[in-house]
């Protein structure tokens, strides 16, 4: 059955999802898995020998041990000048990113038992122009010229969309916190997709990472001289450090749906178990998150709205799970914000919806040429047909007269010759008076000389 892909390509993590053609029209979006345990992968490459690239658990397994050949953060990385070190070759951050698509797609592809017949690939909202050509270009290079580029907020609207019924201008807030920073921005329904109202407010802070640095925090107090002792360099004990930032993460989750957790740890000593309640999870994370009721407010003030005006407030990203944070937000604006039951697929489902409105259900090809999706600027009309070709239309006749040229003037013409040629005349002549007639040559005595015949022509009578 035909299917498009949607690919969200996050700092920290990947995930896709894809909509079949049911008939004449598209069936909804649904997560796809990218590996065993779900449709949500790390963002990590492993560069292997024969030069390609291994995704996802399988590069970040690589990581114990062949550190130096993965590569993470690449995302953050795009347009920099400086390429990143892969192993001992110089690769740069577009043709990470390239790669990491392109392994999406074929793992979907793998599964599927054909390839889509497009993608659109949800992305970062601090993507400009310049960084999405870069990928699109390198995307090229590997053969996918026709990709679809969907900044991460429009994604998770439009996935909204694709649920509720919105109103033509529409406002809403799409707060994204994910794994490496949160992004705060105001869009406008305007059929059939979104607008940006002003410009998208980043922070690095707060973020995934950050609660997870917070847990981490929590065990170095009980165990930190354990934890001291492991040495990074040793692969046995860089991987149990390893093992217990993922343990962090997966109590992160695990509370947002649970009151307590046990968390396991492979010390020095031994395996210990450490008991940790949502509570205390939450006033560790709770002077993180309260930025983002504020960061919510600032955006909408930046945009002359107020707070009470912002009716539909969604979060998305896999900190939206929390419960705290939720309330915090809903506690500022009044009312609770929308929160889907796997928020961090919500910007993959969305991409993939776009990937089905850019084919028509009439021809395969129809639209496919549409590689980006064009976002509407407040001011502009749509019914002007840009692409069309305008009307003739007749004008007056235009009477030019012609510029008045003066002739040129032979007499001042002739003066010039003759005042060069007296000139060449005179500088001969004091050629010649001054070889037949210098005793000394030196540049002294042949400035004494030339004063000399000045002054007698000074003193001769008029």
């Amino acid at each position: 059955m035909p299917y498009v892909l949607g690919v969200h390509l996050g700092s920290t993590v990947t995930t896709a999802a894809t909509a079949r053609r049911d008939g004449s029209q598209w069936a909804a979006a649904t997560p796809v898995p990218l590996a065993g345990t779900g449709p949500v992968v790390p963002t990590v490459l492993c560069r292997v020998q024969d030069g390609s690239f291994v995704a996802g658990e399988a590069a970040a397994r690589q990581e114990i041990n062949h550190h130096e050949w993965v590569a993470r953060g690449f995302t953050t990385r795009l347009g920099d000048d400086l390429p990143l070190v892969v192993g001992s070759e110089f690769v740069p951050p577009q043709r990470l990113v390239a790669a990491m698509i392109e392994w999406v797609a074929d793992t979907v592809t793998h599964h599927q038992g054909h390839p889509p017949e497009h993608i659109a690939v949800a992305h970062s909202s601090t993507w400009g122009p310049h960084r999405i050509r870069l990928v699109q270009q390198a995307l090229a290079q590997l053969g996918l010229s026709e990709v679809t580029m969907v900044p991460e907020p429009m994604a998770v609207a439009v996935d909204y969309a694709a649920k509720q019924k919105l109103e033509e201008h529409h406002p809403l807030v799409v707060a994204n916190v994910g794994g490496s920073s949160t992004d705060i921005t105001v869009l406008r329904r305007r059929a059939p997709s979104f607008e940006f109202v002003g410009s998208p407010l980043h922070s690095d802070h707060p973020s995934g990472q950050d609660l997870d640095d917070e847990l981490v925090g929590l065990l170095r107090e009980g165990f930190g001289e354990q934890l001291d002792s492991l040495d990074p360099g040793d692969p046995a004990q860089r991987a149990a450090l390893t093992a217990l930032r993922n343990e962090c993460v997966r109590a992160k989750e695990a509370l947002s749906r649970q009151p307590g957790i046990s968390m396991w740890l492979d010390l020095p000593a031994g395996r210990t178990e450490f008991a940790l309640s949502r509570t205390r999870f939450e006033q560790l994370a709770r002077p993180h998150l309260e930025r983002v009721p504020e960061l919510i407010s600032q955006a909408a003030q930046s945009v002359s709205l107020r707070t009470e005006d912002v009716e539909t407030v969604i979060l998305a990203g896999g900190t939206a799970r929390v419960p705290l944070l939720q309330n915090l937000v809903g506690e500022r604006l009044q009312q609770p914000p929308l929160v889907d039951a796997a928020p961090e697929l919500a910007a993959a489902r969305g991409a993939a919806v776009a990937a089905s409105k850019v084919l028509t259900t009439d021809t395969d090809q129809g639209s496919v040429a549409e590689t980006s999706v064009l976002m509407a600027v407040e001011g502009v009309d749509d019914a002007v047909p840009y692409d069309d070709e305008p009307e003739p239309v007749e004008r007056p006749p235009i009477e030019v007269e012609p510029m008045p040229i003066e002739p040129p003037d032979e007499n001042k013409a002739k003066r010039m010759k003759y005042i060069k040629l007296s000139v060449a005349a005179a500088l001969v002549l004091i050629g010649v008076l001054i070889t037949f007639f210098a005793e000394d040559t030196s540049f002294k005595g042949v400035l004494t000389l030339f004063q000399t015949v000045l002054h007698f022509g000074a003193d001769r009578p008029s």
